[in-house]
């Protein structure tokens, strides 16, 4: 994931849409899910989006692919099919994650036969698009990306879901009073903390960096600046010096609007700074 917010997005295609071209073509066309996917990737591409494609049978599957989303993607687009009308399962898993979902069909299946004209899942997600074919699909990935800007982030509380301003914190220490390393740290860890915790740029509410005594402390802001984050706001101090403390530690904390709860806040620790937070540091990023 790109340090300047590139989203990625799952898309779930449900049962039976992998007869997309032989079944009812007078409804659903005769594209292939294979073209579907293609024009998906495409359109993907043109929006600066990275989506990756699954299609099942199976209830049990397509629900494992929902709770596994859960820290890989910031958004779910999906196409129940049958399901739309009876899986409870289906809907609790939609519910239970804190990803915003789209609901789409290919057709209108408000014009259809009557027991097609109810969708239990459409109320755990954003909202519901129907009827326009591929398009159905388009136009909500476009709306996960915020393409279509209208002065409402889809990521505020006009959108049904617990959203809270929360704080990711972060430190990584470098070996000299250098910019260039400095420079350099400080892209580390930002991308770090935004690749661990699904952040997009719109979501950055502000930036606080605190650096020990024997630092400049410009550098950080300057990172963050040519990491092209114009419109968010930092805030750069130096830290009181302290006994004991690590020396030429840059601190970092990163204010996130997101549904996350916070227990599921990554923060991160790199290099020597690892010995600040134990706790939280992996077996992988102690020995690196």
């Amino acid at each position: 994931m790109s340090i300047v917010g590139k989203k990625k997005i799952l898309v779930l295609h449900g049962p039976n849409l992998n007869l997309l071209g032989k079944r009812e073509k007078d409804i659903y066309g005769t594209f292939t899910l294979q073209a579907l996917n293609e024009i998906i990737h495409r359109e993907a591409e043109k929006i600066s989006v990275t989506v990756e494609c699954f299609q099942s049978n199976q209830e049990g599957t397509l629900i494992e692919l929902i709770h596994e989303s859960e820290g890989k993607y910031q958004g779910i687009i999906i196409n129940p099919g049958a399901y739309t009308h009876y899986s409870i399962a289906l809907r609790d898993a939609l519910a239970g994650v804190e990803i915003p979902a789209i609901e789409v069909h290919l057709s209108n299946i408000h014009a259809r036969e009557e027991f097609r004209r109810t969708s239990i899942i459409s109320p755990v997600v954003l909202g519901q698009i129907c009827g326009l074919g591929p398009q159905s699909y388009l136009l909500a990935m476009r709306a996960l990306a915020g393409e279509y800007d209208i002065g409402i982030p889809l990521s505020t509380s006009f959108f049904p879901g617990p959203k809270t301003v929360r704080g990711i914190r972060g430190a990584i220490d470098v070996a000299a009073n250098n910019k260039k390393e400095i420079l350099e740290a400080t892209t580390e860890l930002l991308q770090k903390i935004i690749d661990e915790n699904v952040v997009a740029r719109e979501d950055i509410s502000a930036v606080i960096f605190t650096l020990t005594r024997d630092l400049n402390a410009v550098f950080p802001a300057e990172a963050a600046r040519q990491l092209g984050w114009t419109d968010v706001p930092l805030f750069c101090s130096v830290e009181v010096d302290v006994p004991g403390a690590l020396p030429r530690c840059i601190r970092v904390l990163m204010l996130v609007y997101t549904s996350r709860k916070s227990q599921n806040v990554k923060h991160q620790y790199l290099k020597g700074a690892t010995a600040l937070r134990e706790d939280i540091v992996t077996t992988e990023e102690v020995t690196s």
